[in-house]
């Protein structure tokens, strides 16, 4: 679901690298680059902490006591240190369907706008979370359990990441402040905006001041126009959504004494043995991407269903399910298997539009089955359990498969000019199966542990990372040091970026609850006594539309603070309305124009943009008549998830 590839703002990239300076790397780079892998050799201590814990539980009845709370400060500090590498590496994800758009110089002063608000941002929290320190040393707060650990210490890693990482946004802003002034532009490939000019930065600005004055005239009015323009204007969505929850508690709330509640709130967020699981699948992730396993379970899956129609489509889609099922993440999914089918598909004859489309579609499958990350993004912010939305992805994500296997077998067993091939020998599945079986382990891990119960979702996710290591670097030998490396720089750099999207979300939320938003529109929708299906389509529609413009982790985190309490409020699942949501945002990483899995599959295959939207559109088509069918059967989303409860 994350970008480690081109993405739509790819144009943004080019401004950032020559922003700071093409690749010369200074010693503050360096440093940063070190708190980046600091990060990173973190979340990995935590996936052998908790290894040794599961191990000690059940091998030699000996639980620790130390490793649940040392798991969840590790957490907090392997976060908040990665959050200037984060920063330098431009992870953070952005609304920027309109400020792409504008010229060169236009460009640079949107960036440095953004940056001085971002600035705003981090000094706050930094210096708010300097005196929550100060407060619980002063207090000799301690932790309520065996270990008595300080809070202070924990707590004081905010402001550690917090002045690393306006260290990092200092230098950035210094830097495009002094290219701005020298007159010097930077590139842009895309200029089509009729009315991009320095008229659009006063506007941006201008809706911000706009915004926070008539939060005190038209409540409702003002939080919207301030939560757009901060949204649009170029920031990262994680901070525009914290510099909203913040304006929203100067202006609302009490003024400057409850700025505390930004770090307060920062930290009662990770605070949380559920949180750690989230860095763990992420840099499993990593770890099987950078070990190059993804071409042995796509051998398998190829073997399983290469003499059927359309049969190496089909092990595309069983590939994406199973690789699915061992990353949580679409990009991973999307990026592996264009490497390695699309040659394949292309080679055998199949319509170049159809296998684009196929692998985009079939990229799309990494966040709906477990360990998906969207599902972790929502269990963060609803407290929904993440072991039952795991589940609860289970059989939707199964037959979301079927049916790009059906159309794809239909499509395929029309055309002539598709290569068949023979079907493979119980000894040739044998030997592939056994290739790809070390691989396969981690789901039997992740859903076999969480399932039964034997693992909690964090044990799951603990134990995975450590497997997926020891797999890649002993058995397989795939995963080289270097290799190694880049995957605890990148598991670093993501979590960061998703960490303080989680935090930002929660202090939108706040601000939401707190304003009373959530009650208020469901008591408008009762009132008008319309039909519960109409909420339910016209939720999908507003989603949908979202998702052709914005990306899709903008639109979960944007939209769930008010859709969540609406939706069960009315009666709804949960855990259904997760799948919904999750779907959803399956359509927008395909759906034209902003879609990233389009993006991947453009720079990947060479192809243009219009080869790409035609061959995504019947499998739109597949995921709407899905959505529709989830829709009129919720227990599809919810059978499983009670019979584990049960």
């Amino acid at each position: 679901m994350f970008p480690d590839v081109p993405t739509p703002s790819g144009e943004r990239e080019q401004i950032m690298e020559h922003v700071n300076g093409g690749g010369s790397a200074s010693i503050l780079d360096r440093i940063v680059d070190g708190f980046g892998m600091i990060g990173g050799v973190l979340i990995l201590c935590n996936a052998v902490f908790i290894t040794f814990e599961v191990v000690m539980r059940y091998i030699f009845n000996a639980p620790t006591i130390w490793v649940q709370e040392v798991t969840i400060y590790l957490t907090i500090l392997s976060g908040f240190l990665a959050l200037a590498y984060a920063l330098k590496e431009n992870a953070h994800v952005k609304v920027d369907f309109v400020s792409v758009h504008l010229r060169g110089r236009t460009a640079l002063a949107l960036e440095i706008l953004a940056a001085l608000m971002a600035i705003l941002f981090v000094a706050v929290l930094g210096w708010e979370g300097i005196k929550m320190a100060l407060g619980t040393f002063e207090a000799h707060e301690h932790s309520p359990t065996l270990l008595r650990v300080p809070v202070w210490i924990p707590q004081s890693f905010i402001p550690l990441g917090a002045a690393l990482l306006l260290v990092e946004y200092l230098r950035l802003a210094a830097r495009l402040i002094g290219r701005f002034l020298s007159g010097e532009s930077t590139p842009q490939a895309t200029v089509r905006s009729f009315w991009a000019g320095p008229v659009s930065i006063v506007l941006m600005g201008a809706g911000v001041l706009m915004g926070l004055w008539l939060l005190k005239v038209n409540l409702y009015l003002g939080l919207l126009l301030l939560f757009t323009s901060l949204l649009i204007c170029g920031l990262p969505v994680a901070f525009s959504l914290g510099l909203f929850g913040m304006f929203g508690l100067y202006i609302l709330f009490g003024g400057a004494p409850m700025l505390v509640q930004v770090p307060i709130v920062a930290y009662a967020t990770m605070d949380n043995f559920v949180m750690v699981a989230l860095p763990l699948f992420i840099l499993g992730s990593s770890v099987l991407r950078m070990g190059n396993v993804a071409p042995k379970i796509f051998a398998f899956a190829n073997v399983l269903v290469r003499h059927l129609p359309g049969g190496l489509g089909i092990a595309s889609v069983i590939f994406c399910a199973l690789f699915a099922a061992m990353t949580g993440s679409s990009v991973a999914v999307a990026s592996a298997l264009s490497l390695i089918a699309l040659p394949e598909l292309l080679k055998r004859g199949y319509n170049r539009e159809m296998s684009i489309g196929l692998l985009a579609a079939g990229g799309t499958l990494g966040i709906l089955f477990p360990p998906s990350i969207a599902m972790m993004l929502y269990g963060a912010m609803t407290n929904e359990s993440i072991g039952f939305l795991f589940i609860a992805g289970v059989i939707p994500g199964l037959i979301l498969s079927l049916m790009f296997c059906l159309y794809v077998g239909w499509k395929a067993g029309r055309d002539p000019g598709i290569q068949r091939e023979t079907r493979a020998g119980a000894g040739e599945i044998l030997a592939t199966g056994l290739k790809a079986s070390g691989g396969l382990g981690t789901i039997v891990i992740i859903m076999g542990g969480i399932y039964t119960g034997v693992f909690t979702p964090t044990e799951s996710g603990g134990i995975a990372c450590f497997y997926s290591v020891l797999i890649c670097t002993l058995v397989y030998r795939s995963l080289t040091a270097k290799g190694l490396k880049e995957a605890l720089m990148e598991g670093a750099r993501i979590n960061a970026m998703i960490m303080m999207i989680i935090i930002g979300a929660n202090l939108t939320q706040q601000i939401i609850l707190m304003s009373q938003i959530p009650q208020n529109v469901l008591a408008w929708v009762q009132s008008i006594e319309v039909a519960p299906w109409v909420i339910i389509l016209a939720v999908n529609v507003f989603l949908f539309a979202l998702g052709m413009p914005m990306e899709a982790v903008s639109i979960l985190v944007i939209t769930l603070p008010i859709l969540y309490p609406l939706i069960t409020g009315l009666g709804f699942s949960g855990l259904w309305f997760a799948v919904v949501m999750v779907v959803n945002m399956e359509m927008a990483l395909i759906s034209p124009p902003e879609g990233l899995n389009l993006f991947i599959l453009q720079n990947l295959a060479k192809a243009t943009a219009a080869e790409v939207t035609r061959g995504v559109i019947p499998f739109i088509v597949i995921m709407a008549v899905f959505l529709l069918l989830v829709c009129s059967f919720p227990e599809l989303a919810t059978w499983l998830p009670a019979l584990m409860q049960d």
